[in-house]
């Protein structure tokens, strides 16, 4: 059986505070950023440790899907990350891959909901694949329906309810400006799905609600209600003693994770009174990497 290639992608993160310029500057498409704003930034990677731990996360996600793909009995797989906004760049790892002689390569972004955004992680492999007509490519869209993601917040929600207190389950994922969702963009409402979803099969009664973090510094309206009016309202308005984040549009802890609700979240409820708490990331937990293998396999079927 042919040997097959999965290209994980992701946004990528710096490795070490010398590579937080050139990061930030390719995602502002090659405009570099004022010393403040580079400074702020730096600032949220010092008060979570000096740099992110998402590439090392990213790495044992790779090493972790690999090895369960090559246990699956399916065939033999090699497993490649490639980043959008640092080394290694999709092309680069697409390079390798090709260089490598394989003909079948599935792609998958490690994001469980499909948007825009995601689309265009494919739409930059695809355009690379255009000379090569002796690839197949298969992409892989919304993860977030494996059994393996639902049951891994699910299990947490359900250890996490407590029969007196009055709680309120925050599902986040990041915001996007609104612009992208124009057509018919699916990520709003897969968002929206997941969280039932998962929801569904907890037991007992689980109160819920979504809301929008890490929106960016641009001009556009990006979509909400975000995060910190939510939580504020539900704590100051609604009378609620526990928000649990659930940054369920993410699969790593990262610095939105690290920063925005760790320690901007909790900040903001504990002043308002109330009891702060985070679910786990999936990072390499078993349950997870079962539903990503169970994702990439399908197309197999």
């Amino acid at each position: 059986m042919e040997k097959q290639a999965v290209l994980l992608m992701s946004y990528g993160t710096p490795n070490r505070t010398e590579e937080i310029w050139d990061y930030y500057t390719h995602i502002r498409h090659g405009k570099e950023p004022s010393q403040a704003l580079y400074d702020e930034l730096v600032g949220r990677y010092e008060e979570i440790g000096g740099v992110s731990p998402l590439a090392h996360i990213t790495e044992a996600q790779r090493a972790a899907i690999e090895e369960k793909l090559n246990e699956s009995g399916t065939g033999e797989y090699q497993v490649f990350n490639g980043l959008r906004h640092i080394h290694p760049f999709i092309e680069e790892t697409l390079t390798e891959i090709l260089n490598q002689g394989f003909t079948s390569i599935h792609g998958l972004v490690l994001a469980p909901h499909r948007s825009t955004f995601i689309d265009q992680y494919h739409e930059r492999v695809e355009a690379k694949l255009q000379t090569h007509p002796e690839v197949t490519y298969h992409p892989h869209y919304h993860f977030w329906q494996a059994t393996g993601f639902l049951t891994f917040w699910s299990d947490q929600i359900q250890a996490a309810l407590h029969p007196t207190r009055k709680q309120k389950f925050l599902f986040t994922a990041h915001s996007l400006p609104e612009r992208l969702l124009a057509n018919g963009d699916p990520y709003v409402d897969e968002i929206k799905e997941a969280a039932q979803a998962i929801v569904n099969q907890v037991e007992g009664t689980v109160d819920f609600a979504n809301a929008w973090q890490s929106v960016g510094r641009t001009a556009d309206k990006w979509i909400g209600p975000n995060v910190e009016d939510v939580t504020e309202a539900l704590v100051t308005q609604e009378n609620y003693e526990e928000i649990i984040y659930l940054p369920f549009g993410f699969v790593a802890d990262n610095l939105e994770t690290l920063y925005d609700n760790d320690i901007e979240c909790k900040e903001q409820v504990e002043a308002l009174g109330g009891h702060y708490k985070r679910l786990a990331m999936p990072n390499v937990h078993p349950d997870f990497i079962a539903g990503v293998v169970s994702e990439l396999l399908s197309s197999n079927e």
